[in-house]
């Protein structure tokens, strides 16, 4: 029978991917933990490791990395709930055969346990040579964590690669990413904006011509990226369809496409041709809209804001600046985010961004309502992972209602009281509580 060593500390999921491996007719082996999961592979070797990044005492990452130290041929599956472009190319370079994401499907995770199993023993080929620095990509929301294992993916592959998103989204730095974590990363990089080019200019890129705008060329044994593919006039998608079937050698160029308009679309209507279509979108790498991930607009926000502020001084959002973020709906995504930075840092003269600090066309178009509404969205998903962290226990030790409420309680109460001078007469007199039940629970909290 196969054993799966099962590395991961909530025990409800724990418990739920072991009923998953007995089903598929392996044995479960649970650690709740790093350095036990280790340990349990020091006197046991599984047939697949089942690996959390998000592990009390160790990054995930660091136990695959020891993993990897002691045998090259042990199967790893990860799965992790903060999931990074760092993680996702650091897994994928240590030989991560699988990179799933919380919250987990438990029947594609099922398929995949059962592909394992099924699978007849082959040899695993593991990266050796040192990852290369790769571009910053900032974000933690699902949508960027898909990305961030499509890029993972991507990077692995000589493949024809389609990166699609909407305008502003980050595709060129998409690109140049997959690039750098390339086994091509060590060759040149080079690009051009389809619409950009005049006929005279894309005849001598691709088909021959001044060797200065030989783009193929430049690019040779590297990465030929070509931004916004869908402008590509017609008779020149017919001619580039023709050079990458031609392409069979090694020294040539892998071409990266980018495009921020719906192919499919454009081939319904004659305005892109099928077959070069099929022949670029081998893999596709999807970048989310700025208004699909909102939760990372705090973390890109700050990034910039620091870029732009340098080190003279440093700038903090409020949270009703951060409201105002969030409720703008992005038309021109993280290139615009960017902007407005650039803009509160170069009129903001204290320590705070104010939302007059923000562009106009931003401040003037989000409403109190609007940024009030993000406010009570953030409070509702903060509270729901509190909820779901305090519930993670079988039923038995779960805690009481009172002793949840409670606890919430208290923190209201530490917030509340020194806005009213730390006078609970004050405080009961604003909210309309009772001051006698007010000063009882005040005195529970200072016990």
């Amino acid at each position: 029978m196969s054993s799966i060593l099962i590395i991961e500390d909530e025990h409800a999921l724990a418990a739920a991917l072991s009923t998953i491996v007995r089903r598929c007719g392996a044995e479960p082996i649970v650690a709740a933990s790093a350095q036990s999961g280790l340990d349990k592979l020091a006197k046991k070797h599984p047939d697949l490791i089942v690996l959390d990044i998000g592990l009390p005492d160790m990054s995930g990452i660091e136990v695959l990395k020891r993993i990897r130290a002691a045998s090259d041929q042990t199967k790893v599956l990860v799965i992790t709930a903060h999931g990074t472009l760092e993680n996702a190319l650091e897994a994928r370079r240590l030989g991560a055969s699988e990179y799933f994401l919380k919250p987990l499907d438990l029947t594609e995770f099922q398929q995949a346990i059962r592909a394992f199993i099924t699978a007849p023993p082959a040899q695993t080929a593991t990266a050796k040579s040192e990852r290369g620095r790769t571009t910053l990509m900032i974000g933690a929301t699902a949508p960027m964590q898909r990305a961030y294992a499509a890029i993972a993916q991507a990077s692995a592959t000589d493949a024809p690669l389609l990166i699609t998103g909407p305008s502003g989204a980050g595709k060129s730095l998409a690109a140049r990413v997959i690039h750098s974590s390339s086994s091509r990363k060590c060759a040149p990089f080079a690009s051009f904006r389809s619409d950009d080019w005049t006929s005279e200019k894309l005849e001598g890129a691709f088909f021959g011509g001044d060797v200065e705008t030989d783009v193929a060329s430049q690019a040779k044994r590297g990465t030929l990226f070509v931004e916004e593919i869908a402008r590509l006039p017609l008779p020149f998608q017919a001619r580039l369809e023709k050079w990458l079937n031609a392409q069979t050698d090694h020294n040539a160029p892998r071409l990266i496409a980018s495009t921020s308009d719906d192919l499919l679309e454009r081939v319904r209507q004659g305005r892109f041709r099928e077959d070069l279509y099929y022949r670029l979108n081998i893999v596709e790498v999807t970048l989310p809209a700025l208004r699909e991930r909102t939760e990372d607009i705090e973390a890109l926000a700050a990034f910039y804001l620091h870029q732009f502020a340098g080190a003279r001084r440093d700038l903090a959002l409020t949270q009703a600046t951060l409201a105002c973020l969030k409720a703008h709906p992005w038309p021109g995504n993280v290139r615009e985010l960017r902007n407005a930075m650039q803009h509160a840092a170069a009129v903001c003269t204290g320590a705070a961004v104010l939302p007059r600090h923000l562009p106009e066309s931003i401040a003037r178009h989000t409403t109190a309502a609007d940024a009030a509404s993000h406010l009570d969205t953030a409070l509702e998903q903060a509270l729901t992972q509190w909820l779901d962290q305090k519930l993670t226990a079988p039923e038995e030790e779960l805690p009481a209602y009172d002793d949840i409420a409670g606890q919430v309680e208290a923190l209201m109460l530490k917030m509340l009281l020194p806005r009213f001078d730390n006078k609970p007469t004050r405080l009961a007199a604003a909210l309309k509580m009772n001051r006698a039940t007010l000063r009882r629970k005040c005195r529970d909290l200072m016990q």
